[in-house]
């Protein structure tokens, strides 16, 4: 879109207008401040009524369509444009700086307002304030937000961008530019720093604690960590405040609490989701032979109790000779003492 002078343009077209109009439409759109004002701080100013400024409002947006049409349908048809490339709607602030920068944002929003074409949509629980020029936006964006997140939830882990055709059933309608609208508007999809793609309720996307927070590092390093670990890539990660610090001792407290978690070596811990069992080793080892048929011999055992704990293989060995829990048969292989139960 070509660069445009979009304070010189106000200027021209609110030129006829009384000082009295110029100076509420200056405060309603924030010209002079960067801060719009409401229409009642405005009346208390004047000592009228809010709907009696949006009378005089209404008047001045007349006679400035009236007296500017062939410049305006310029500026609109531009505008017009502008949101048809980006799936015909756009949240409010990115409009504003992709259309004014950061000197013109003011004029922007008044020429937004002035454009019948324009619908600027309020915030709602699911999203932000957007510009679109769509029939039935609101109804149309909430429907398609919803949509989208149904998809999301289906898939259930964070995705990156470049998967997110792939992995989603998506009416046709989504391109790329469309997606990128939706997204920027939800409040309950998220972009991560590392660009992963999910909803705001999952803690990966949005950690919430010291356990969630855990949760996104072993997520990130895909291997068991030591709590004093886990507490320094806390703080890496910046997901504190800055003057915020994790201390070692909260983050070992809380992991020890949480089922997503699994104390599998001396201050080590891993996701159960990857496997890792809970219990002492003599634990493991009763759940691995009560689950095979018969009894098992020595080198199984201890493969597969290294697969759910990290610990040496003597220590394996050392709990399996424990006589009260297990025996061995005529072949030297191991099974459960019938007196004892996992």
């Amino acid at each position: 879109m070509q660069k445009v002078n979009y304070p010189q343009i106000y200027q021209k077209i609110t030129k006829g207008l009384s000082p009295k109009t110029k100076e509420i439409f200056s405060r309603r759109f924030g010209v002079k401040t960067g801060a719009p004002e409401t229409l009642e701080a405005i009346g208390k100013t004047y000592g009228i009524t809010r709907e009696r400024v949006r009378q005089i409002e209404e008047v001045g947006f007349s006679f400035v369509k009236k007296q500017n049409k062939e410049t305006l349908d310029k500026i609109f048809s531009d505008f017009v444009a502008y949101f048809k490339e980006k799936g015909g709607f756009r949240k409010e602030e990115n409009v504003l700086d992709e259309l004014g920068g950061k000197k013109a944002k003011p004029y922007v929003l008044f020429l937004l307002t002035l454009g019948e074409q324009f619908s600027r949509v309020c915030e709602k629980k699911d999203f932000y304030y957007f510009w679109s020029t769509m029939q039935d936006a609101q109804t149309r964006v909430k429907e398609n937000l919803s949509a989208l997140v149904s998809e999301i939830q289906k898939i259930g882990t964070p995705f990156s961008k470049k998967e997110f055709f792939s992995k989603l059933n998506l009416k046709p309608e989504f391109t790329e530019s469309v997606v990128a609208s939706y997204l920027e508007i939800s409040k309950k999809i998220q972009e991560t720093s590392d660009g992963k793609i999910g909803l705001i309720d999952w803690p990966e996307i949005k950690p919430r604690g010291v356990r969630d927070k855990s949760f996104l590092v072993f997520k990130k390093h895909q291997k068991p960590l030591h709590f004093t670990d886990v507490a320094k890539l806390i703080d890496q990660l910046e997901l504190n405040f800055a003057d915020k610090k994790t201390y070692p001792q909260t983050v070992h407290n809380e992991l020890i609490k949480d089922p997503r978690f699994v104390l599998v070596g001396r201050g080590t811990y891993a996701l159960s989701e990857w496997g890792y069992e809970p219990g002492t080793i003599k634990d493991v080892i009763l759940k691995v032979l009560q689950k095979n048929i018969g009894p098992q011999d020595k080198e199984d055992i201890v493969k597969e109790v290294l697969t759910k704990r990290l610990v040496e293989k003597n220590t394996v060995l050392m709990n399996l000779n424990n006589k009260k829990y297990f025996e061995k048969d005529s072949d030297g292989k191991y099974f459960v003492k019938k007196t004892q139960t996992a």
